[in-house]
């Protein structure tokens, strides 16, 4: 079994390949003077089974998957992990004529007949993974956020989600540990004045982990954070799945009163505490 390093996915390409004790492959990658992608696996993979490991953050990370799986395939049988799927969020059509870009994507990667099976982790929408021509499973590394806290040895935490549709993933965070979990929700006093608060749970005086699957410039998030803050809770704590942390959205979390920003290594970043390698190594071998 050899591991095919994605341009976008390279430290995790290598751990997966480091719980399998299987050989991270040597890629060679650049860019012509055009802007167009040169892609290359240097190892030899005729016959093997490879396993394609490229997060799609950017249109660059796209075209490098496509080129990675045409050069494989002389390969035995090709596996494609894919740990941050992008454009799952543009999975409908609002006006006529719109593209349905998660739908177009999905079947560019496998319609070509090589990939034989494809794993995300924690895609946006699960609907997506219908698109795809070959079978397509979804991962779900929430408990690993759950796990990471208790070592950290946060005290009673509440886990909040910023939304109703956060609910599944604030669950899926806190049961294994027995944890609290709660959502926010909007209630409208007047025209003008609406108020943000937990649905059921009080956080005064209580250690607060938001959790949320994507989070890109961070603005909701911030303005959550600072809710919980001046709802008088003690330390807040922000997860997630997917940190693309576009624009100052660091900045902006920290200064909401967040102690700490964790994410996975689906998207490798300074805040990657988490790894999601020995989970899809225990499901390659599955």
């Amino acid at each position: 079994m050899k591991i095919i390093p994605g341009i976008s996915s390279q430290v995790l390409a290598t751990r997966i390949a480091a719980e399998l004790g299987g050989e991270a492959c040597l890629c060679e990658f650049k860019k012509f003077p055009d802007g167009e992608l040169y892609t290359r696996v240097v190892d030899g993979i005729k016959d093997e089974e490879v396993i394609i490991v490229q997060s799609l953050m950017a249109d660059t990370g796209l075209i490098s998957l496509l080129q990675l799986i045409d050069a494989v395939e002389e390969a035995h049988k090709t596996s494609v992990v894919i740990p941050y799927l992008g454009y799952a969020r543009q999975d409908k059509r609002f006006k006529p004529g719109e593209a349905i870009s998660s739908r177009a994507i999905a079947r560019g990667i496998s319609f070509a007949g090589i990939v034989d099976k494809i794993y995300v982790v924690n895609v946006h929408n699960r609907a997506v993974l219908e698109y795809f021509d070959v079978e397509a499973k979804n991962l779900d590394a929430a408990p690993l956020i759950g796990d990471y806290i208790a070592k950290k040895g946060i005290v009673q935490p509440v886990i909040i989600g910023p939304d109703e549709g956060a609910r599944e993933l604030a669950k899926a965070v806190a049961a294994p540990h027995g944890y609290a979990y709660d959502v926010l929700e909007k209630k409208r006093i007047s025209g003008d004045e609406v108020v943000i608060k937990p649905k059921e749970l009080s956080v005064d005086g209580k250690n607060v982990v938001i959790v949320d699957d994507i989070i890109s410039t961070g603005g909701t998030i911030a303005e959550v954070a600072a809710m919980i803050k001046a709802r008088e809770a003690n330390e807040i704590y922000v997860a997630c799945i997917h940190g693309l942390f576009v624009q100052n959205a660091p900045l902006r979390i920290r200064n909401a009163g967040v102690e700490e920003i964790i994410a996975t290594d689906t998207i490798e970043s300074v805040f990657s505490t988490i790894s999601v390698a020995k989970m899809i190594a225990e499901e390659l071998k599955r």
